[in-house]
């Protein structure tokens, strides 16, 4: 074990230092070590930077395990006869990737996760090569990966969402063909591992492509990438956000192109504002929030009232 003794001494003092890991191993009745007792020091002053460690150094199983990584795959969920049910991704950084398997209620995060997305999993247990997280164990989502429109794509393996513009169907039995738009600019989507996923898209539908190869000329669709479509209705619209406007009872989003109006309450309630103190400037305060999120890909649920659209559910990613 790692000597942390040097670490609450630079502190303390050597002579605090003694006193402190004295103290500490009393408290556990004599049961922890030396060493033990500085390290618990050191974590609860602060002084220990958490380590991750690289995911290519993994043994098949380990007790305690934090890794830091990007999702490069992601598997359907499982049920079994007993009534529970997993789901797992693949998780990958500089040194190599692993599989890891959440339960039950864990598993259902799952959905909220896309390719290239940032995750930190914290105190889980590596068995047979695969990452468990046990009742101390999490994951947190530490970065979102970029969504891309047709008129911003960039070479290499992208996120994409726009909306079908046309279909061109099966090129024989080796590929799945249609274009997106996103009001710009248009692409090619070629779906090549599993061509008939294309059939479930219709012009008009919102896509998003995840783990889609561009070079150029079109968006490859490979085994590993994942084509989630979303169904457009009268009242859903999806475009990036590109301005806002806040007022003292109504707000006003401009959304790909679109003006929408959203109600002081829901405003506040989307941006979790509800402890805001009433001695700060609730519209200041909230157009600095907004505008940090400029450029975010928003989906808007809206009514037709009064000659405006008033956004009943926002949500942006």
């Amino acid at each position: 074990m790692k000597d942390y003794f040097p670490l609450i001494s630079e502190k303390f003092g050597k002579e605090e230092a003694e006193k402190r890991v004295g103290a500490k191993i009393s408290s556990f009745s004599g049961l922890l070590t030396r060493e033990a007792a500085a390290k618990l020091i050191a974590a609860e002053e602060g002084l220990i930077q958490e380590e991750f460690s690289p995911i290519g150094s993994l043994g098949k199983d380990a007790p305690s395990v934090s890794v830091r990584g990007k999702v490069a795959r992601i598997f359907p969920m499982q049920e079994y006869r007993t009534g529970k049910r997993s789901r797992s991704f693949v998780l990958r950084d500089e040194t190599g990737e692993i599989e890891v398997k959440l339960w039950n209620e864990d598993a259902d995060s799952v959905r909220g996760f896309h390719l290239g997305d940032r995750l930190s999993l914290r105190n889980a247990y590596s068995r047979g090569g695969v990452l468990n997280i046990g009742y101390r164990g999490k994951v947190e989502l530490e970065e979102r990966e970029a969504v891309l429109g047709p008129s911003t794509l960039r070479e290499g393996t992208v996120s994409c969402m726009g909306e079908v513009s046309s279909i061109s169907g099966m090129g024989g039995s080796d590929y799945f063909s249609f274009a997106i738009t996103d009001g710009q600019k248009e692409a090619q989507v070629s779906i090549t591992h599993i061509p008939t996923r294309g059939e479930r898209v219709a012009v008009g539908d919102t896509v998003l492509l995840e783990g889609a190869e561009w070079g150029g000329k079109e968006l490859k669709m490979g085994e590993h990438s994942r084509l989630l479509v979303k169904k457009n209705s009268p009242n859903i619209f999806r475009g990036a956000l590109e301005s806002a406007e806040v007022g003292p009872e109504t707000s006003k989003l401009a959304v790909g192109g679109r003006e929408f109006c959203l109600e002081t309450a829901s405003l506040v309630k989307f941006l979790k504002l509800e402890g805001l103190k009433e001695d700060i400037s609730l519209p200041a305060v909230a157009g600095m929030k907004l505008d940090g999120m400029k450029g975010a890909r928003a989906t808007i649920l809206f009514e037709e009232k009064g000659g405006r659209r008033l956004v009943k559910e926002l949500s942006l990613r």
